[in-house]
Parts: structure tokens; sequence; C-alpha cells
């Protein structure tokens, strides 16, 4: 037994996979993003989770960062993703809705409008979420 679950248990649903305030478990939206948006929001989703807040929201940032380093582009042209099934959008608006952290929220709101219009037009935006992330990492 780990953490009262028995080792499939803990492997396939441990219970912090769904400690959201929303209930939803981060799979069920990350496994429709590209590889850095999944994972920035995954890291924003259990930061609470493993112990190391610091840390994990320091993932979140350099993975927002290496997205924006690597697909956005500054001439506003079309950055091409795969589209989101609504029911995965509307999963993620739940999450945002129910993250009680502001600065966890704008993350998960930038994640969202990256998705549902497929890019972000200004890339100040990246650079003012991941600063505001980054400073509430410090502050834990």
């Amino acid at each position: 037994m780990i953490n009262g679950q028995t080792l499939e248990e803990e492997i396939n649903k441990p219970k912090h996979y769904r400690s959201h305030e929303s209930g939803i478990e981060a799979i069920e939206v990350t496994r429709w993003l590209n590889f850095d948006l999944g994972n920035c929001w995954k890291y924003c989703m259990r930061y609470r989770d493993k112990g190391t807040p610091k840390k994990d929201l320091g993932k979140a940032v350099w993975y927002l960062n290496d997205y924006k380093e690597h697909f956005i582009d500054y001439k506003n042209d079309s950055v091409i993703m795969h589209k989101i099934p609504e029911e995965v959008i509307s999963k993620m608006i739940a999450i945002s809705e129910a993250e009680p952290r502001e600065e966890i929220k704008c993350v998960f709101e930038l994640l969202i409008m990256i998705t549902t219009q497929n890019c972000v037009l200004d890339p100040k935006l990246y650079d003012r979420t991941g600063y505001e992330l980054e400073q509430f990492a410090n502050s834990l």
C-alpha cells in the first residue's frame, strides 16, 4: 500500500491526480495539448501536490517559455495546431474557473487562449504571465 492505495491504483489513478478543486484530472486536458503546453498545464494544476510548489511552478514557467521560443510567430502568421474537442475546452474552462490562485488562473486562461485561438498574438502576454507565475513561485 502506498498512500492508502494499492500499487495498481497508485500507478493508474493516484489520489493527487484528482486533487484539483475542479475534480478534473490533468490528463483529460493535457493529452490534447502539445508537450510544452501540456506540461505547463499539468504543473500548474498539481503544483501543491508534491511538496515542491516553487520547483513545480518554475517548471511551468520553463515550459511556457520553451513554447514561446519555439512556436510563437512574431509576425502573427498562423501557428498550426490540431483542433481540440469542445468537451476538452469545457474541462479547461472548468479547471480555470475552479482555480483559487489568480497567478495559476492566468496561466490557464493564457493556455485556453492559445488553444482556442491557435496562438497568442501579443508575445508580451507570455512575458507578463510567466513573470507573474515566477513571482508567485518565488513567494512560496
